[in-house]
């Protein structure tokens, strides 16, 4: 029975590293965060509990999540969850979520495993009255400006994974944001997370 447990167990995990083979092009990593200390936003409107409503992937929607000051708790397939830690920032008035992978609790979820380097990721926050919108920086946009030389990053090509991994530094991040920030092509509204407020029973 242990054995069967211990199979199933790797199986679980080859499935999920498939899974990131697959989905990796369409996250930036980098090895720096994208903001520097003196832009962490405190957002305490944001923390607390909301439902992922739409998104491109099927884990995790229709499960409440839980943001706060410092990290995200989302729910997994069965009982298990997942942590990532995360940082709320604003560049002039958009604001931003910076995360990474925290410490795997229980089985691992496929947005833990999307982060599992652990790199940096950025999405832009859109908020409104009971609505999150969360938009992660397309990948494939910036791999062709840059590869197009319309935007300088410091970066390493990683063979094993076929990608882009960022080297620049925070304060490149940051003016990298300031000036594109509010592109839709950086940041397209096609590949939005909505969140709601679950309904209060």
């Amino acid at each position: 029975m242990q054995k069967l447990l211990e199979r199933k167990s790797v199986w679980s995990i080859l499935l999920r590293i498939c899974l990131v083979a697959l989905l990796s092009g369409c996250v930036v990593q980098s090895i720096n965060s994208f903001y520097t200390q003196d832009l962490i936003a405190e957002m305490p409107d944001l923390y607390g509990q909301w439902m992922l409503k739409e998104s491109a992937f099927r884990e995790g929607r229709d499960k409440i999540w839980l943001f706060s000051k410092d990290s995200i708790i989302i729910p997994g397939d069965k009982a298990d969850a997942a942590s990532l830690s995360a940082r709320f920032f604003k560049v002039d008035d958009m604001v931003f979520l910076d995360t990474t992978a925290a410490e795997p609790q229980g089985d691992m979820s496929l947005w833990w495993t999307l982060h599992i380097s652990p790199m940096h990721t950025v999405s832009k926050v859109i908020v409104s009255e009971d609505e999150l919108r969360v938009i992660p920086l397309n990948a494939s946009w910036l791999n062709d400006a840059v590869k197009n030389k319309g935007v300088t990053l410091r970066l390493v090509w990683r063979e094993d994974m076929k990608e882009n991994l960022f080297i620049a530094s925070s304060a490149e991040w940051v003016d990298f944001l300031k000036k594109y920030g509010s592109d839709q092509q950086a940041f397209p509204g096609e590949d939005v997370f909505v969140f709601k407020r679950p309904q209060q029973s």
